[in-house]
């Protein structure tokens, strides 16, 4: 008795139940008629039930025959499926690309970026999730991520952080103010100016305070507010002055809500990163995304 069933001898038992004959499944396989029937017993011995009955010339299937002539269509369906899936895997038709930003990356950025990404696969589930710069570094370390898209990489063993796009650092106020109408700002111009920055921890702040220190200059620092949208309403109120990514006031500049101040040092050169685990295999999808990235393929 074998000890399991395989797909040549359902393969088999399916060719009989169409010709209702071994000799002439036998032709259709190529096989001699003493082979047909000895795959054909291997199963009724398997299952321990008679599967054809003779009539004839021909054969007919019992009850059992017929249980299992839908069970192994349903198989090869299962199989026709499954290879299916397979393809559209290595062709990049289907499968999921989880991608974490930054909060600033995960509103200005990543969306247009997905957003291209998605009419390229219409049948990719993309799942994107936005949030502060530790976070994202968790989600990289502990393998919760396929890719992680970032203005600041952290320099952590495990992770790989590509440069693909600008992300300056840019000096914003009112059209109101009175920077808005001079010429270059000197540093010493700002270190009095109401400043308002981002909450500690925040990538925008850190790059911001390590270029000052080098330049020896201390920021007349009156608010700090916990993330972009707060920083670029309270500029545009008269609060003070602020240092955003470029990628962010996009809109207000177009609306003339805010304006980017000329000034002394600035804007801070720095770039957008993709950012994966290097213990965490890329799949050909994931693979494709950050490919498109880092040659340019998606427009900001």
């Amino acid at each position: 008795m074998m000890k399991h069933v395989n797909l040549r001898q359902l393969e088999i038992f399916q060719t009989v139940v169409r010709h209702l004959s071994f000799s002439r499944a036998a032709e259709a396989l190529y096989l001699t008629q003493s082979a047909v029937s000895q795959h054909v017993k291997q199963l009724e011995d398997h299952f321990g039930v008679k599967l054809f009955i003779q009539v004839g010339k021909n054969v007919v299937l019992t009850e059992a025959g017929n249980q299992l002539y839908e069970h192994a269509d349903k198989v090869f369906a299962l199989l026709t499926e499954t290879e299916q899936a397979m393809d559209d895997l290595r062709e990049l038709r289907r499968g999921s690309l989880n991608v974490t930003a930054d909060t600033a990356a995960g509103v200005y950025i990543v969306p247009t970026l997905l957003g291209q990404f998605h009419r390229a696969h219409p049948m990719v589930k993309i799942k994107l999730e936005v949030a502060n710069r530790r976070h994202v570094l968790s989600r990289l370390l502990w393998n919760e991520t396929d890719l992680a898209i970032m203005g600041y990489p952290e320099d952590a063993s495990g992770l790989a952080a590509d440069p693909f796009a600008d992300n300056n650092l840019v000096i914003i106020a009112s059209p109101a103010h009175p920077f808005a109408k001079k010429g270059e700002v000197t540093l010493a111009e700002l270190a009095v100016e109401p400043f308002l920055i981002r909450e500690a921890g925040s990538g925008t702040r850190m790059t911001l305070e390590r270029h000052l220190l080098q330049l020896g200059v201390s920021l007349n620092v009156t608010m700090e507010l916990g993330n972009n949208s707060a920083i670029k309403e309270a500029v545009a109120a008269g609060l003070g002055i602020s240092a955003v990514s470029q990628s962010t006031v996009e809109l207000e500049l177009m609306t003339e809500r805010l304006v980017i101040i000329t000034a002394e040092h600035f804007p801070i050169i720095r770039k957008w990163y993709v950012v994966h685990s290097t213990q965490r295999p890329m799949t050909p999808l994931v693979e494709s995304f950050r490919h498109a990235l880092l040659n340019h393929e998606y427009m900001i």
